[in-house]
């Protein structure tokens, strides 16, 4: 035996330490079960073996120190389990390692140093234990590290600036622990960090000013942490190509995202540069008085006749009255025209940080082959918007067909995007370079018009031929697709999804009409203007988003989207291809969701009435596949599989069913071999591939 995959299941009980004696297994896969006990230190006889997965299990005690025997592993899966003691130092000699998980446990104890020997390591997650003392500086030499969270333990210090030497670390996780000391200057040497998490801490100083450099960065979580805002400075950082995205957090412990604004010229009524006087400052009654008198109490008598001094003093009064009216109403024309100067900086300095950001744009995604087009191009390749090339009209945006006019013969789907300016280059830097089979690939995009009133915002993607899911599993499909297409399908859904999620991304809006085929009904993920990356321990604060039946309660209750909001999503898909029904309405006309008609299904022993009409599938298939898609949707996230585990299972029941397929051929040939009066099997065989040839069904004729 070299593999044993026993994962999502309910299996309870203990490991038997008969498995030790498999000395030829790679894999061992009992993840998402029941079962409780102590992993046996027996299991390091196994010498062979490569991927230990015994994540979401009940397990207690310790990890085994001779787990530093098995030597092969590159895998090793502990999380969400209640494991105590200690990480063992052992754990160092397994220089293959690329992935360790011990999440979501009771560990304590530091982490040994001996970690940093793990040169291989892609991915460390040793979050939600009770971890202390320090991050050894030895972390810095894990090369390949792209993933590392040590958030939620109480671990001690500064972080080590050897951070810094890791080129290759993409998501960074030290929330809530108690680390002190500053940022490191390292982190903006991080070149390809897009997450950076640094909540509930004890840090100090204040964030480097050079971190606007970090131009994949799109997540910057350092609320609690005790960083500050740059020495005087009351404004985050804008200059080089700082994200939309972390301007938005930067709001939540700085003033603004903006840059300062020069200060106002003087209005032109005021010649000055000293602001207008203020009513205290008016002018005594002797500097606006043709005359004083030189004793209130002696009355001055002029030649000719003249005013009583009364006259004068009511005359004063009034000239003064008159004056403080009119600086008031000065003052007032002044302030306005401050605030109105004041009001166009700040804009011209918004639209200069926005236009620094869209430069910024096309060179950093320019390594990853996702080209920036001009207006023209994109009006060209699409006949100026005609309704003639019009594909789909969606929420987002219209998408329309087009060919390249740079080569005349790329087909585009060139969607005419309906998305705030930020939410645009988020999708542009999250989707260029995503190059997967399963993944509708990101070609280029185009930017122009009034970014700030009425932006034209083009993303252009590949073309897929055969439309969306959505029309295949409708009434009015071309033809019916079997349970293998839909298999296929499933997988290829699953297997994109598994690729979205290892980069932290969250779809959020899955459902058929988001899934396109290609030439060969290969199924690809399509439309990602909901991908978001996946929330931390924080509530969430992203209004939720999606298509009614295929959300998440989870999601809807909680507004914090994860991986597990995807898998909700695709175990309501799955049931939708397998049933032809609607997520919220069934064909006999009941108003509940398809997962209540589902389970009432299975609680009555009727498979059969799930299956699409006019499908044939064997039943034990139809009711392991339902019993998949409920467990993508059990109310304890933690407990849904994920979609590497989906893909898996889907494949094992594709080829059962494949293998029953090709076992009742072969018994039809049979059959007919005993209806031809002596004809030999061979000639049999041979007239089948014919009739297979010329696409006739197998049938009674004999071989000509």
């Amino acid at each position: 035996l070299v593999k044993l995959s026993l994962h999502s299941n309910r299996l309870t009980g203990t490991i038997p330490d008969s498995v030790s004696k498999l000395t030829d297994l790679r894999s061992l896969l009992l993840d998402q079960n029941r079962l409780t006990g102590f992993i046996p230190p027996a299991l390091s006889s196994l010498e062979f073996l490569t991927a230990l997965r015994l994540n979401q299990n009940g397990f207690s005690g310790h990890i085994p120190s001779t787990i530093g025997r098995m030597r092969s592993l590159t895998e090793i899966g502990l999380s969400n389990n209640s494991l105590i003691g200690t990480i063992p130092s052992t754990i160092g000699r397994l220089t293959s390692l690329v992935s360790l998980y011990l999440a979501n446990n009771s560990l304590s104890g530091t982490i040994p140093d001996s970690i940093g020997n793990l040169t291989t390591l892609s991915s460390i997650y040793l979050n939600k234990n009770n971890l202390t003392g320090s991050i050894s500086a030895t972390i810095g030499n894990l090369q390949q590290l792209i993933d590392l969270d040590l958030s939620a333990n109480s671990l001690i210090g500064s972080i080590p600036s050897t951070i810094g030497r890791i080129s290759s670390l993409a998501y960074l996780n030290l929330e809530s622990n108690s680390l002190s000391g500053s940022m490191p200057q390292s982190f903006t040497q991080l070149t390809n960090l897009t997450e950076l998490r640094l909540a509930n801490n004890s840090l100090t100083g204040s964030i480097p000013e050079s971190i606007g450099s970090l131009v994949q960065l799109s997540t910057l979580n350092l609320i609690g942490s005790g960083v500050s805002c740059p020495p005087d400075n009351t404004q985050c950082v804008v200059e080089q190509n700082l994200t939309s995205a972390f301007c938005r957090d930067c709001l939540s412990f700085c003033t603004t995202c903006v840059k300062p604004a020069a200060p106002p010229p003087a209005p032109s009524s005021v010649p000055s540069t000293t602001p207008p006087p203020t009513p205290t400052e008016s002018p005594s009654p002797s500097s606006s008085s043709p005359a004083s008198p030189s004793s209130p109490e002696t009355p001055t008598s002029q030649s000719g006749g003249g005013l009583s001094a009364a006259a004068i003093a009511g005359i004063a009064v009034a000239a003064v009255a008159a004056l403080v009216v009119l600086l008031l109403i000065g003052m007032l024309v002044w302030r306005r025209g401050n605030k109105k100067e004041a009001a166009t900086s700040v804009k011209e300095g918004e639209d200069e940080v926005l236009q620094r950001d869209l430069e910024g744009l096309a060179g950093s995604v320019a390594a990853s082959h996702c080209t920036e087009y001009s207006l023209e191009e994109v009006m060209a390749a699409t006949s100026n918007w005609s309704d003639g090339n019009l594909l789909k009209s969606g929420t987002f945006g219209d998408v329309y067909k087009g060919v390249s006019p740079r080569d005349g013969t790329t087909l585009w789907a060139v969607k005419r995007a309906k998305l705030l300016v930020a939410d645009f280059q988020r999708e542009v830097r999250q989707m260029a370079g995503k190059n997967h089979p399963n993944i509708v690939r990101l070609l280029g995009f185009a930017l122009g018009g009034d970014m700030r009133t009425r932006p034209e915002q083009v993303l252009i993607y590949e073309i897929v031929p055969n439309g969306d899911l959505e029309k295949w599993i409708s009434t009015q499909a071309p033809f019916h697709l079997s349970l293998k297409q839909q298999l296929d399908i499933l997988i290829g859904v699953a297997r994109g999804f598994d690729y979205l999620h290892s980069f932290n991304l969250v779809h959020r809006d899955m459902k058929p009409a988001n899934i396109l085929l290609g030439a060969d009904m290969q199924a690809k993920i399509a439309d990602f203007g909901l991908v978001r990356v996946e929330e931390g321990t924080e509530v969430g604060t992203t209004r939720v988003m999606g298509t009614p039946g295929y959300v998440d309660p989870i999601y809807s209750r909680t507004s914090k989207a994860t991986r597990a909001t995807d898998v909700y999503s695709f175990g309501v898909l799955m049931l939708v291809v397998l049933t032809g029904r609607s997520p919220t309405s069934t064909a006999d006309g009941e108003n509940s969701h398809i997962l209540a008609w589902v389970e009432a299904c299975l609680a009555s022993d009727s498979p059969t009435r799930l299956k699409d009409l006019g499908m044939e599938a064997p039943d034990d298939a139809v009711l392991r596949l339902a019993q998949l898609a409920l467990s993508c949707t059990v109310e304890r996230t933690a407990s849904r599989p994920s979609m590497a585990g989906i893909a898996n299972e889907l494949q094992d029941i594709r080829n059962e069913v494949v293998g029953k397929e090709e076992l009742s051929a072969a018994v039809k040939v049979d059959d007919q071999a005993q209806k031809m009066n002596g004809s030999s099997a061979i000639d049999v065989h041979l007239q089948c591939i014919d009739n297979l040839l010329e696409g006739n069904s197998f049938d009674d004729r004999p071989p000509t």
